[in-house]
């Protein structure tokens, strides 16, 4: 107790107020840590860099279309496939799919269990499949793209 700076009175202690900054500035610091650990456990996660396709020479060798079938020309991305066209006459089709997205995508026909492996950003691959009439459900089994939407009708009559 007594005058403080500037001729006030004041009721604190000088050696207190040492003792409160140094409280403050740990209850900070352990917050901060805190907080960076919770947001390095809850979010901000990148995905990881896919790797480059390789060279076209290393791609594996796809079947050629067979003749007196039908081509569609099928594009992959996240999360939907584009295909042209979409409904196609019963017998064999040959499906020329391209990855155009920025992750690993595939295409697989569920009803005849035919499909690609998975395929980098921008790699090609080609599926002949011979189907009967009917619709049929194409969906991506890569983790997560088939629940989040990655599907498509295919109707062959």
């Amino acid at each position: 107790m007594g005058f403080g700076p500037g001729g006030a009175w004041t009721d604190a202690n000088p050696h207190n107020n040492a003792v409160e900054v140094v409280v403050v500035k740990q209850a900070m610091i352990a917050a901060l840590v805190i907080g960076a650990v919770f947001l390095g456990a809850c979010g901000g996660r990148q995905p990881a860099q896919q790797p480059a396709p390789p060279p076209a020479a290393e791609q594996p060798a796809t079947p050629a279309p067979s003749s007196g079938g039908r081509t569609v020309q099928v594009k992959m991305s996240e999360f939907k496939y584009e295909a042209q066209p979409r409904g196609v006459p019963a017998g064999a089709v040959t499906f020329e799919i391209e990855n155009a997205g920025t992750v690993e995508h595939d295409f697989i026909i569920q009803g005849v269990d035919k499909g690609t492996e998975q395929l980098r950003p921008g790699q090609k691959a080609t599926l002949t499949v011979d189907l009967k009439p009917g619709t049929y459900t194409v969906v991506c089994n890569v983790a997560g793209h088939k629940e989040a939407g990655m599907t498509m009708e295919l109707v062959v009559k």
